[in-house]
């Protein structure tokens, strides 16, 4: 499989390059994909690719099938940019003021649209039908993902794949954990509601100062009560904001923070409790409060099948595949999860010798090594054949 993967892929990722310089030139904000979403369209529908229909917003997917029956396996591809100011010498540098790919979404769209090339090209690998999902938003809540799902555009599919470049990965380097990739994300919000009055005379008022940190304080406990001491979280207080002088009890005090759980379940139950916890503290000294709380995007557990099929596709190619701790970042794959089978897979595309001097992601100086790319391209068309294989 190796000599046919890299027979076909060296076909196109001239292509893929000329994707990838245009489209980090030209980076545009999550759900405003507005040229970028025409661009994908105008290079599918020239490859004869049918586009689904009913799908809202910037995002795109596309449909192509085989003649020969088999199952409908996607791709998918983030295609939105960062509010970032580019500060790299790249002679395809961002044009646009204050926007910029600095996450390698670009990377991952060039390398979606050259395979789609491939495949169109080249219908007698197609067994069953392959779906092109570019979506609109991963950057932002609620994201892109989400209404993508809520419009049907898994409804058909079999099994998922997707990829997101590492520029802190070594060039043939493949990360694919079983299980958990990223953490589900939770914000909340708590506003104590008091009685204000002079700081001479607390007596006359309720002063919700000293009830925020108690708040605070419990919070901080609710992990250690509350969850399992396997449990991979965090609950953080990140803000307190009420009052401004000595010798004013304020009215209210508002505090917030974030949750992060490689475990679904745990997030609706630390919520719940985290209500009970302000409500019953509030209570108990004369305040009254109002909790917000905001499920992000869940976590993103791979299916053990489709994991093993990549460590398969990464093997077969001579990349070095293997597993990492994963961090409590968040990421709405999560939400193709939900509805099917799949794995979400990193790929190494930082120059081995400067590895340690890679800036990170969301960074201004952010960049790839773009020898990555054509490692990008290799692993979905070896992917998609070990999935056609097993089916």
């Amino acid at each position: 499989m190796k000599e046919l993967v890299k027979k076909l892929t060296q076909g196109y990722t001239d292509l893929q390059l000329k994707h990838f310089h245009h489209l980090h030139a030209h980076p545009e904000l999550s759900f405003q994909e507005y040229e970028t979403s025409a661009y994908i369209k105008e290079h599918l529908t020239g490859l004869g690719i049918r586009l689904q229909e009913g799908i809202r917003g910037t995002s795109v997917a596309g449909i192509l099938e085989g003649s020969v029956p088999g199952p409908v396996i996607a791709f998918r591809a983030d295609i939105d940019a960062l509010p970032v100011q580019e500060e790299t010498d790249l002679p395809y540098k961002s044009a646009t003021f204050g926007v910029m790919h600095a996450c390698g979404h670009d990377s991952h769209t060039a390398t979606l649209l050259a395979f789609a090339a491939l495949l169109a090209q080249h219908r007698e690998l197609i067994k069953g039908t392959v779906k092109f999902i570019f979506q609109s938003g991963e950057e932002k809540l609620p994201g892109g993902a989400k209404s993508l799902c809520e419009d049907g555009v898994m409804d058909d599919v079999d099994a998922i794949y997707g990829l997101h470049c590492s520029a802190n990965m070594a060039l043939g380097e493949i990360v694919s954990n079983m299980g958990a990739d990223s953490a589900c994300v939770g914000v909340y919000e708590v506003t104590v509601k008091g009685k204000g009055g002079h700081g001479s005379a607390p007596q006359n008022g309720v002063n919700p100062v000293p009830v925020a940190c108690l708040l605070a304080s419990a919070v901080n406990q609710l992990l250690a009560e509350k969850a399992s001491p396997l449990e991979k979280a965090v609950f953080t207080v990140s803000y307190i904001q009420g009052g401004q002088y000595p010798n004013i009890i304020p009215s209210e005090v508002t505090l917030g923070g974030n949750l992060r759980t490689f475990n679904n379940d745990l997030t609706d139950s630390l919520f719940k409790h985290l209500n009970k916890v302000c409500e019953g503290i509030c209570g108990a000294y004369g305040c009254t409060c109002q909790v917000t709380t905001t499920v992000g995007y869940p976590s993103t557990v791979n299916t053990e099948t489709e994991t093993l099929l990549v460590r398969q596709a990464a093997e077969a190619m001579g990349y070095v595949w293997k597993t990492e701790e994963p961090g409590l970042g968040g990421e709405d794959f999560s939400y193709y999860l939900l509805k099917k089978p799949g794995t979400f897979f990193h790929v190494g595309m930082a120059d081995p010798d400067l590895v340690d001097q890679a800036a990170p992601h969301h960074n201004c100086k952010f960049q790839i090594d773009q020898r990555g790319l054509s490692i990008a391209l290799e692993l979905e068309l070896a992917v998609y054949l070990k999935a056609v294989e097993a089916y």
